[in-house]
C-alpha cells in the first residue's frame, strides 16, 4: 500500500513538474506567451522546484513525506473551499495548466474536472495524508480512544463528502448540460471583441438571443482575466464558454 501511494505521488509530481517546466520555458523564450498568460517567472520556477522536492521525497520515501502529504491535503482543501472564486482564473494562471487541460473535456462537460477536484485533490489527498501520518494519530487512538476517534472522524467525513459531492454534481450535470446551449455560448463568446470587453469589464449583462425558432437566455460576465458566457435554453438546460481576454487589457496592471 505504501509503495503504491508513493508511486502515485511521484507520478503526480512528475506530471505537474513537467507542466511547470514547459510553462517556464515558454515564458522565457516566447514573449507572446508570457504576455498572454501574464506569468511571473519566479513563481513558476518556485512552483517547479516544489514539485521536484515532492518527486524526490516520495521516490526516496524520505522523512519529509508525512509533512508533504499534509501540505498537499491542506492546499487541496484551500482550493476546494475557494473553488468557485479560484477556478476561472487558476486554471489559466497555474503553472500546472497543462495537467488541468487533460481533465477539460469541453467547456460545459465537467465530469473530468469534478473527478480531478473532488476525487483527486479532495478524497485522494485526504487518504494520502491519513496513511502517511498514521504513526502520529494511531498512538492517540490507543491512549485516548474517544479523542482519537474524533480526530480521525474528520478526514473520514471529508473523504466521504468529496465522493458524495462528485456523484451529486455529475448527476446534476447530466440533467442540466446542453450541447446546444454550449454551442450558442461559444458563438457568443467568439463574437465579443476587445472593445466590448474593455467597455464592460467588471460587469455582467443579460439578454435574450434568437436562433432560428429557439430563444436563449444569455449572461455574459466581462473580465480581462476570464470572460464567461452562460446560456440557458427554453427547457432550463445550460451551456457555458469562457476564455481569458488579457490581450484586450494589456495596458491594465496585472491582478
Amino acid at each position: 500500500m505504501r509503495r503504491a501511494l508513493r508511486i502515485v505521488n511521484v507520478l503526480i509530481a512528475l506530471a505537474t513538474m513537467a507542466s511547470a517546466i514547459a510553462v517556464l520555458a515558454s515564458d522565457l523564450f516566447d514573449t507572446g506567451y508570457r504576455a498572454h498568460y501574464r506569468d511571473a517567472p519566479w513563481f513558476v520556477a518556485l512552483y517547479a522546484a516544489a514539485q521536484v522536492v515532492m518527486l524526490v521525497e516520495f521516490a526516496r520515501d524520505g522523512r519529509l513525506v508525512p509533512w508533504l502529504a499534509v501540505a498537499k491535503a491542506l492546499a487541496a482543501y484551500f482550493f476546494l473551499l475557494n473553488f468557485l472564486a479560484l477556478w476561472p482564473y487558476w486554471r489559466t494562471w497555474s503553472p500546472a495548466r497543462y495537467v488541468y487541460q487533460l481533465f477539460e473535456w469541453g467547456e460545459g462537460q465537467k465530469v473530468g474536472l469534478f473527478a480531478m477536484v473532488f476525487l483527486g485533490r479532495g478524497a485522494f489527498n485526504t487518504v494520502n495524508a491519513m496513511y502517511f501520518t498514521a504513526p502520529w494519530w494511531r498512538p492517540l487512538r490507543v491512549r485516548h480512544p474517544l479523542l482519537g476517534r474524533l480526530v480521525t472522524a474528520a478526514p473520514i467525513a471529508a473523504t466521504t463528502f468529496c465522493v458524495w459531492t462528485f456523484v451529486q454534481l455529475t448527476a446534476q450535470e447530466t440533467k442540466m448540460f446542453s450541447p446546444e446551449a454550449e454551442e450558442v455560448a461559444r458563438t457568443v463568446l467568439e463574437s465579443l471583441d476587445c472593445e466590448a470587453v474593455r467597455a464592460n469589464a467588471g460587469q455582467t449583462t443579460t439578454d435574450l438571443r434568437q436562433r432560428g425558432d429557439r430563444q436563449y437566455h444569455v449572461r455574459i460576465t466581462y473580465d480581462c482575466r476570464a470572460t464567461r458566457v452562460l446560456v440557458m435554453t427554453e427547457e432550463g438546460r445550460v451551456g457555458t464558454a469562457a476564455s481569458p481576454r488579457t490581450e484586450c487589457c494589456k495596458d491594465q496592471p496585472a491582478s
